[in-house]
Protein backbone atom coordinates (compact mmCIF):
# COMPACT_ATOMS: atom_id res chain seq x y z
CA UNK A 1 0.00 0.00 0.00
CA UNK A 2 2.07 2.93 -0.91
CA UNK A 3 0.49 6.45 -2.82
CA UNK A 4 3.39 7.14 -4.59
CA UNK A 5 3.09 5.64 -8.38
CA UNK A 6 6.78 5.28 -9.40
CA UNK A 7 7.96 3.54 -5.94
CA UNK A 8 4.63 1.21 -6.10
CA UNK A 9 5.95 0.20 -9.15
CA UNK A 10 9.40 0.15 -8.83
CA UNK A 11 8.66 -2.01 -5.34
CA UNK A 12 6.42 -4.34 -7.23
CA UNK A 13 9.15 -4.62 -9.85
CA UNK A 14 12.16 -5.48 -7.67
CA UNK A 15 10.08 -8.08 -5.64
CA UNK A 16 8.53 -9.87 -8.55
CA UNK A 17 12.39 -10.22 -10.24
CA UNK A 18 12.65 -11.76 -6.82
CA UNK A 19 10.24 -14.34 -6.97
CA UNK A 20 7.49 -13.03 -4.98
CA UNK A 21 3.77 -12.35 -6.21
CA UNK A 22 3.32 -8.90 -4.99
CA UNK A 23 -1.11 -7.55 -5.42
CA UNK A 24 -2.03 -4.34 -3.74
CA UNK A 25 -4.78 -3.32 -6.04
CA UNK A 26 -7.44 -5.58 -4.48
CA UNK A 27 -5.90 -5.46 -0.83
CA UNK A 28 -9.06 -4.05 1.06
CA UNK A 29 -11.76 -4.24 -1.31
CA UNK A 30 -11.98 -8.21 -2.64
CA UNK A 31 -8.49 -9.62 -1.40
CA UNK A 32 -8.53 -12.30 1.45
CA UNK A 33 -5.94 -11.02 3.98
CA UNK A 34 -5.26 -14.47 5.55
CA UNK A 35 -3.73 -15.59 1.99
CA UNK A 36 -0.49 -13.27 2.29
CA UNK A 37 3.11 -13.43 3.95
CA UNK A 38 3.41 -9.50 4.68
CA UNK A 39 1.74 -6.51 4.15
CA UNK A 40 3.76 -3.77 3.16
CA UNK A 41 1.79 -0.12 4.29
CA UNK A 42 2.37 3.51 4.03
CA UNK A 43 0.93 5.51 6.82
CA UNK A 44 -0.33 8.87 4.42
CA UNK A 45 -2.16 7.43 1.75
CA UNK A 46 -5.36 9.04 0.74
CA UNK A 47 -9.04 7.90 1.86
CA UNK A 48 -7.69 5.14 4.38
CA UNK A 49 -4.27 5.34 5.90
CA UNK A 50 -1.32 2.56 6.93
CA UNK A 51 -2.81 2.72 10.68
CA UNK A 52 -6.22 2.61 9.61
CA UNK A 53 -5.65 -0.15 7.39
CA UNK A 54 -3.42 -2.03 10.42
CA UNK A 55 -6.07 -1.46 12.71
CA UNK A 56 -8.64 -3.35 10.66
CA UNK A 57 -6.37 -6.30 9.96
CA UNK A 58 -5.84 -6.48 13.47
CA UNK A 59 -9.74 -6.23 14.36
CA UNK A 60 -10.52 -8.76 12.08
CA UNK A 61 -7.80 -11.29 14.01
CA UNK A 62 -5.14 -11.09 10.50
CA UNK A 63 -1.99 -12.17 11.95
CA UNK A 64 -0.02 -11.67 8.57
CA UNK A 65 3.20 -9.62 9.47
CA UNK A 66 3.11 -6.23 8.68
CA UNK A 67 5.77 -3.67 7.50
CA UNK A 68 5.84 0.13 7.60
CA UNK A 69 7.13 2.29 5.10
CA UNK A 70 7.23 5.89 5.82
CA UNK A 71 9.14 9.40 5.49
CA UNK A 72 7.90 10.60 9.01
CA UNK A 73 10.64 10.30 11.68
CA UNK A 74 7.84 11.13 14.48
CA UNK A 75 8.63 9.06 17.64
CA UNK A 76 5.04 8.90 18.48
CA UNK A 77 3.94 7.65 14.96
CA UNK A 78 6.39 5.28 14.72
CA UNK A 79 5.93 3.82 18.66
CA UNK A 80 2.09 4.07 17.17
CA UNK A 81 2.82 1.75 14.36
CA UNK A 82 4.48 -1.45 16.54
CA UNK A 83 1.36 -0.65 18.55
CA UNK A 84 -1.04 -1.71 16.61
CA UNK A 85 1.06 -4.80 15.75
CA UNK A 86 3.61 -3.31 13.33
CA UNK A 87 6.36 -6.16 12.70
CA UNK A 88 9.00 -3.84 11.67
CA UNK A 89 9.47 0.25 10.42
CA UNK A 90 11.73 1.23 7.26
CA UNK A 91 12.03 4.65 6.95
CA UNK A 92 12.08 6.66 3.28
CA UNK A 93 14.29 6.47 0.85
CA UNK A 94 15.84 2.72 1.39
CA UNK A 95 17.45 0.02 -0.39
CA UNK A 96 15.08 -2.55 -1.94
CA UNK A 97 17.36 -5.13 -1.27
CA UNK A 98 16.70 -3.65 2.46
CA UNK A 99 12.83 -3.92 2.30
CA UNK A 100 13.85 -7.68 1.05
CA UNK A 101 16.36 -8.50 4.44
CA UNK A 102 13.14 -6.95 6.55
CA UNK A 103 10.41 -9.22 4.79
CA UNK A 104 12.41 -12.13 5.45
CA UNK A 105 12.91 -11.21 8.87
CA UNK A 106 9.21 -11.36 10.03
CA UNK A 107 8.44 -14.13 7.79
CA UNK A 108 8.73 -17.25 9.50
CA UNK A 109 11.56 -19.60 8.19
CA UNK A 110 9.63 -22.13 6.77
CA UNK A 111 7.19 -20.15 4.70
CA UNK A 112 10.39 -19.07 3.09
CA UNK A 113 11.55 -22.65 2.53
CA UNK A 114 7.98 -23.36 1.09
CA UNK A 115 7.49 -26.99 3.13
CA UNK A 116 6.48 -27.04 7.02
CA UNK A 117 7.33 -30.56 8.27
CA UNK A 118 4.51 -31.56 10.85
CA UNK A 119 6.50 -34.87 11.40
CA UNK A 120 8.93 -37.01 10.30
CA UNK A 121 6.40 -38.44 8.01
CA UNK A 122 4.12 -35.70 6.95
CA UNK A 123 4.88 -32.12 5.14
CA UNK A 124 2.90 -29.41 3.79
CA UNK A 125 3.56 -27.64 0.56
CA UNK A 126 2.71 -24.12 1.37
CA UNK A 127 3.68 -22.82 -2.55
CA UNK A 128 1.06 -25.30 -4.26
CA UNK A 129 -0.68 -25.75 -0.87
CA UNK A 130 -0.26 -29.69 -1.05
CA UNK A 131 -0.16 -32.22 1.59
CA UNK A 132 2.37 -34.94 1.23
CA UNK A 133 2.74 -38.48 3.48
CA UNK A 134 6.27 -39.79 2.91
CA UNK A 135 6.42 -37.99 -0.43
CA UNK A 136 3.06 -38.45 -1.91
CA UNK A 137 0.81 -36.41 -2.39
CA UNK A 138 -2.74 -36.50 -0.72
CA UNK A 139 -6.10 -36.06 -1.43
CA UNK A 140 -8.14 -33.37 -0.08
CA UNK A 141 -11.04 -31.36 -0.64
CA UNK A 142 -11.32 -27.89 -1.70
CA UNK A 143 -12.70 -26.74 1.67
CA UNK A 144 -10.09 -29.06 3.58
CA UNK A 145 -7.56 -27.74 1.72
CA UNK A 146 -8.29 -24.03 2.60
CA UNK A 147 -8.34 -25.93 6.25
CA UNK A 148 -5.36 -26.97 6.33
CA UNK A 149 -3.83 -23.84 4.36
CA UNK A 150 -5.70 -21.30 7.42
CA UNK A 151 -4.12 -23.55 10.46
CA UNK A 152 -0.93 -24.32 9.12
CA UNK A 153 -0.45 -19.93 8.33
CA UNK A 154 -1.42 -19.59 11.97
CA UNK A 155 0.66 -22.55 13.02
CA UNK A 156 0.35 -22.83 16.91
CA UNK A 157 -1.83 -20.33 17.06
CA UNK A 158 -5.41 -19.77 17.73
CA UNK A 159 -7.77 -20.00 14.28
CA UNK A 160 -11.04 -19.02 15.81
CA UNK A 161 -14.31 -20.63 14.37
CA UNK A 162 -15.21 -16.67 13.08
CA UNK A 163 -11.85 -16.89 11.15
CA UNK A 164 -12.90 -20.08 9.61
CA UNK A 165 -16.08 -18.92 8.53
CA UNK A 166 -14.65 -16.06 7.00
CA UNK A 167 -11.63 -17.65 5.05
CA UNK A 168 -13.07 -21.20 4.77
CA UNK A 169 -16.54 -20.26 3.97
CA UNK A 170 -16.55 -17.00 2.83
CA UNK A 171 -18.81 -15.86 5.77
CA UNK A 172 -21.41 -17.59 4.34
CA UNK A 173 -23.96 -19.38 6.58
CA UNK A 174 -22.77 -22.21 8.28
CA UNK A 175 -23.44 -24.62 11.51
CA UNK A 176 -20.83 -25.35 13.95
CA UNK A 177 -21.49 -29.17 13.44
CA UNK A 178 -20.40 -28.26 9.86
CA UNK A 179 -16.87 -27.47 11.15
CA UNK A 180 -16.80 -30.10 13.45
CA UNK A 181 -17.25 -32.73 10.83
CA UNK A 182 -15.11 -31.21 8.47
CA UNK A 183 -12.16 -31.04 10.90
CA UNK A 184 -13.00 -34.05 11.97
CA UNK A 185 -12.97 -35.86 8.51
CA UNK A 186 -9.34 -34.07 7.88
CA UNK A 187 -8.14 -35.12 10.88
CA UNK A 188 -7.81 -38.66 9.15
CA UNK A 189 -5.57 -37.25 6.78
CA UNK A 190 -2.74 -35.62 9.05
CA UNK A 191 -0.71 -36.92 12.07
CA UNK A 192 -2.42 -37.36 15.37
CA UNK A 193 -1.09 -34.80 17.28
CA UNK A 194 -1.21 -31.48 14.59
CA UNK A 195 -5.45 -30.61 15.07
CA UNK A 196 -5.71 -29.26 18.90
CA UNK A 197 -9.43 -28.52 19.32
CA UNK A 198 -9.95 -25.64 21.80
CA UNK A 199 -13.55 -25.87 23.25
CA UNK A 200 -15.62 -23.68 22.42
CA UNK A 201 -13.13 -21.52 20.78
CA UNK A 202 -11.28 -23.13 17.38
CA UNK A 203 -8.17 -25.18 16.44
CA UNK A 204 -4.73 -24.58 16.65
CA UNK A 205 -2.38 -26.44 13.86
CA UNK A 206 0.32 -27.69 16.72
CA UNK A 207 4.01 -27.65 14.50
CA UNK A 208 6.55 -29.38 16.84
CA UNK A 209 9.06 -27.40 18.09
CA UNK A 210 11.78 -29.13 16.23
CA UNK A 211 10.30 -28.79 12.80
CA UNK A 212 8.61 -24.73 13.52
Amino acid sequence: MEDELHLRQNIKKFLNIKGYFVDGERLLREANLHDYDCIILDINTPKINGFEVLKYIRENNISTQTIFISVLTDVQKVLKAFELGAADYLRKPFDFAELEVRMLQTIPKNFINSYVYLDDNYKYDLKNRTLFRNETPSKLTTTQKRLLYILIKNQNTLVTFDTLREYVWDDKEISHSTILSTMRDLKKTLPNSFIQNIRGEGYIGVVPVEYA
